[in-house]
């Protein structure tokens, strides 16, 4: 495990996140080494907060508004493997004004492979937009349920 995740053995855990879905790796997200490539992790990491997305907002269909997502850091925790799935796990961390914090995990055979955080923010082509109250309470929905 490594220095950072020391004492967030929660993070470690599928049954932390509240949305998570199965996916079966293609031959096209692997490497040389029949592991699992970085962009493949990316990819799925992707997915998965478009997942959670879906169940908040629907954005495309509001009036000029979008989700950008302002920073992303992945941390590879083992190799993953090809043939095979993986699990996406996704969380809310926490919940800003138009802005809040993703926890991810990806899971392989029930063992954490990668780890990733990101801040998504709701913005217009004028700047960030405040989460309606409706939105910050879906959110709060899908909070972390592990101990971090």
């Amino acid at each position: 495990m490594s220095h950072r995740l020391a004492g967030q053995a929660g993070r470690l855990d599928a049954e932390s996140y509240p949305v998570r879905f199965a996916y079966r790796t293609l031959y096209s997200d692997m490497d040389p080494n029949r592991h699992l490539n970085n962009g493949a992790f990316g990819r799925l990491f992707e997915e998965g907060r478009a997942d959670l997305h879906h169940r908040v907002m629907d954005l495309p269909a509001a009036d000029g508004l979008i989700l950008l997502l302002a920073t992303i850091t992945i941390e590879f925790l083992r190799e993953g493997r090809y043939p095979g799935s993986v699990e996406v796990a996704s969380a809310v961390l926490r919940v800003c004004g138009s802005s809040y914090v993703l926890a991810q995990a990806a899971f392989q055979d029930r063992a954490c492979v990668a780890l990733a955080d990101c801040v998504m923010v709701k913005a217009s082509i004028h700047g960030p937009v405040p989460l309606t109250g409706t939105e910050r309470e879906l959110l709060a929905g899908l909070a972390f349920r592990g101990t971090l």
